[in-house]
């Protein structure tokens, strides 16, 4: 069993909105504003004050058998924890593009120090 940390960012655009919706993402968009974004377990919700695009973000932890299963298996959790999302708060949307990085494969370049 392979145990992998995933940052999982879907990214859609609003459709169709209620006047109802508009309104309480309107009143609440300081609270969503992009400086806000991290990429945290239970999820972050960022969007501009135009309602045109928004962007979530997860940060999940998947165990399965393999490198390759925990990849997949991380796009599918993230995507259906964003549509739930998203659905929760009656907020209509265009199909989701989810872009997925697996923390574990990073490589961090250390910078050599100045002279």
């Amino acid at each position: 069993m392979t145990t992998r940390t995933y940052r999982v960012q879907a990214t859609g655009q609003f459709a169709r909105l209620t006047p109802a919706v508009r309104g309480q993402l309107r009143e609440e968009q300081g609270a969503h504003d992009l400086f806000l974004a991290a990429f945290t377990p239970e999820g972050t919700f960022t969007y501009a004050p135009t309602l045109t695009r928004f962007t979530l973000r997860y940060l999940l932890e998947v165990a399965e058998d393999s490198a390759a299963e925990a990849d997949e298996a991380a796009s599918v959790e993230g995507e259906l924890m964003a549509a739930q999302y998203l659905e929760s708060r009656g907020i209509t949307h265009k199909p989701l593009t989810v872009t997925v990085v697996c923390m574990d494969d990073v490589k961090v370049r250390r910078r050599a120090p100045r002279p």
